[in-house]
Order: C-alpha cells, then structure tokens, then sequence
C-alpha cells in the first residue's frame, strides 16, 4: 500500500486549517459535503479530505496512534551485525528501547554505531534492508497500519 508513495512532509508546528466546500489548491477543490483538514508551512502543506465523520475518524485514529506509541531513540539506531534474523520474534513495543550499546552495524557504517535494542527503532534504512535480506522469519517494516476505530 506504501509502496510508491510520496509524501508531502508538513512540521507539526505548521498552521493547521479547516477548508470548506469551495476552496481550491493545486488542482483540489473541496467538495460539496466535505471539509478538509489542513496543516500548513511556509509554501508546503498537506490536507485530509472527507465527509465530516471520516475526516474525524481518521484525524481520532492518528490522535490515538500518538498516544499509545511508544517512545522511540532520539539518536541514530542500527542493528547489531550479529543480529540472527532467525533468533528474532517480534514483540509489542510497549517502553522505550534506546540503543544499548556501540558497535558494528548492518548499515553502510566504518564506525561503530548505537545499536537498537529491538531492531524496529533502527533509523538506517540499509540496516533495515539487510536484516529482512538475512531472512528473518517475519519481514521488518518500519510502517504499522492503524486498525479502524468502531
């Protein structure tokens, strides 16, 4: 679903709006009986789009996403080279999972590297890369699809 998608990346401290029926941009008008939530910064922005309850609904899905996340590492992460990819189960990410230690990484590194504690919080995508290349028995991505709110 992600696959080749591109995304428009707006701060969090950008300007958010409501837009009404009527409201044009790039080529996107607001339709009759939909609103569209907006944030803006600067020249760039990004905007949700729907009738007034799916616009809410995904808006609350998000909000509770945030909530529930756990902290992630703050500094750059990779995976540990002797990571088994067979050894590893993933779990829920219920605490913060700092990096542990420094040492040789997957990633394209020269230099040792905090390592992840759950190679989840790895912040290098060619580490990511190379773990599912190992063959881990489930394949790691670094996207969590949010389940309907009903």
């Amino acid at each position: 679903m992600l696959d080749h998608t591109e995304f428009e990346w707006v701060s969090a401290a950008g300007q958010p709006v409501l837009l009404y029926p009527g409201f044009t941009s790039d080529d996107a008008l607001v339709e009759p009986g939909e609103i569209s939530a907006a944030v803006y910064n600067g020249s760039d922005g990004i905007a949700l789009h729907g009738n007034r309850d799916k616009v809410l609904a995904l808006l609350l899905r998000l909000a509770d996403a945030v909530r529930n996340a756990p902290p992630v590492p703050a500094t750059e992460a990779c995976i540990a080279a002797t990571t088994n990819p067979a050894d590893w189960k993933p779990g829920p990410l219920t605490q913060s999972l700092p990096p542990t230690t420094r040492a040789w990484p997957l990633c394209d590194s020269e230099t040792p590297q905090p390592i992840a504690a759950d190679p989840r919080l790895a912040t290098c995508s060619d580490c990511v890369n190379a773990f599912n290349e190992r063959g881990p028995m489930i394949p790691l991505r670094l996207v969590h699809f949010l389940p309907d709110q009903t």
